[in-house]
């Protein structure tokens, strides 16, 4: 029966890697797991919203998020103000995909045009309204 015991212990360690993602738990910090489940600059954009966040103190501020390949945006993670204003001071455009080198002035979002562009990374951007 002990044997038995120790057979399906051992299979259900493998069956969910469990030695490996206690390693990788412990080896990789908080941002790395989260940027590796969730994007940088893609899917969710996690990293984007992190790095646009902190470098732009962007908490209290009104922001609209658009994500192009219609992946669930993050803002509930970082208790951010979504605004429901028609312009917004700031919008992250998540995930842009253009078509045939299309510049972003030219999207689908015509909300866009009254915007310039604070921060790009990859095909992620941050968009400030113009005074």
């Amino acid at each position: 029966m002990l044997f038995f015991a120790v057979i399906i212990t051992f299979a259900i360690l493998k069956f969910f890697n469990t030695p490996y993602n206690i390693y990788s738990v412990l080896i990789s910090s908080y941002e790395k797991r989260m940027i590796h489940a969730y994007g940088d600059c893609k899917n969710e954009s996690w990293g984007f919203y992190n790095k646009v966040i902190k470098k732009f103190n962007l908490k209290n501020e009104d922001i609209k998020i658009f994500n192009d390949e219609g992946s669930v945006t993050l803002e509930n993670i970082f208790n951010l103000k979504i605004s429901n204003k028609v312009n917004p001071k700031y919008l992250l455009i998540l995930n842009y995909q253009s078509q045939n080198n299309q510049n972003i002035y030219d999207s689908k979002y015509n909300i866009i045009k009254k915007y310039k562009t604070a921060f790009r990374f990859n095909n992620c951007y941050l968009m400030k309204l113009n005074d």
